[in-house]
């Protein structure tokens, strides 16, 4: 693996951590009753959090990812593709 594979690898990760330790620091926020302001602060931040690692992420696997978006879709989700064992029936 090249060294430019294990930054873009370590990126993410760090991105990923940030976003559940912002979404955790909301959920503690609100299991522990924090003021009102604390909680909103903290929803904006691990809102901006993701959004941020969003970009991050799209902008490390680069215009493919967006031009293979549907491939992408798919390998996740497990779906098969359009039309893939399907049949129409002849109507009568």
């Amino acid at each position: 693996m090249s060294g430019l594979n294990k930054f873009r690898i370590v990126l993410a990760g760090i991105a990923g951590a940030a976003v559940v330790s912002a979404w955790a620091g909301v959920g503690a926020a609100y299991f522990l009753d924090a003021p009102r302001s604390v909680f909103v602060i903290g929803v904006i931040v691990a809102a901006l959090a993701t959004e941020a690692a969003f970009w991050l992420i799209l902008f490390l696997l680069g215009w493919s990812a967006v031009a293979n978006r549907h491939w992408l879709v798919r390998l996740f989700s497990g779906a098969r593709k359009t039309g893939e064992g399907e049949r129409m029936e002849p109507r009568a």
